[in-house]
């Protein structure tokens, strides 16, 4: 162990056993949190390696009121993909539009079908149950939602998880905080930062990372006004 190291340590010790003497617990709590190392988490669901998975963002229950979002979502996915090498190669959503609009019974293809269509062999099927920029029209302030469950399909095989949840796996709905805006382009943004944070979330099912300890403990700077 390094002087340095053994230094951050000692002072560590000494800064909880003065707060825990005066009666700080939880910001003795929050304090170790930021010196503690990241908590590895691991994939909730590994994928056969080496296939091109095509992002298909459905709308079933029509609660999208922002149709630019598919496109969003899906690019940031298939950049996660790739970058965490979850995928060979990605089906471009263009593709997948361009198949809608020369499919006259498009609706009528299963999911599988879909994938085979456009030479994907897993198919990643993100199903938006949840999705607003505002409270209400009334409402000045913007706050997008987004919520979102998902399921991988073999194009061969059929299912290929969650085997368990017809529904698929629900993914906790990413909520942005209330912002002002008079910009034209408020909901463009919006929905590029629902999109960034939900592909966030979904990407991490299927690859290993690092959660800081403040995270898993449920700590923030906001909780220490509070």
């Amino acid at each position: 162990m390094t002087l340095q190291r053994r230094t951050s340590i000692n002072l560590l010790l000494l800064l909880l056993l003065v707060m825990g003497l005066g009666g700080c617990g939880p910001l003795a709590a929050w304090t170790a949190a930021q010196f503690a190392p990241p908590e590895k988490v691991p994939a909730t669901y590994d994928p056969p390696a080496q296939k091109t998975f095509l992002v298909f963002v459905d709308d079933y229950h029509q609660v999208l009121q922002y149709e630019p979002l598919k496109a969003d979502l899906t690019a940031e996915l298939n950049r996660q993909l790739r970058e965490h090498r979850i995928a060979r190669g990605v089906v471009e959503h263009d593709e997948l539009l361009n198949l809608m609009e020369t499919t006259p019974r498009f609706d009528d293809l299963s999911t599988a079908e879909v994938g085979r269509e456009l030479q994907a062999d897993i198919v990643l099927y993100v199903l938006i149950d949840r999705f607003s920029l505002k409270e209400s029209p009334a409402n000045p302030l913007w706050q997008g939602k987004l919520g979102a469950s998902v399921r991988l399909v073999d194009v061969r095989e059929g299912r290929l998880w969650p085997t368990d949840r017809l529904g698929g796996y629900p993914v906790p709905t990413v909520q942005l905080p209330p912002t002002s805006s008079d910009s034209p382009t408020a909901e463009a943004v919006l929905s590029r930062a629902l999109a960034r944070r939900m592909a966030d979330r979904i990407a991490k099912l299927f690859y290993r990372h690092e959660v800081p300890q403040r995270e898993q403990q449920g700590f923030s700077d906001e909780s220490l006004t509070r």
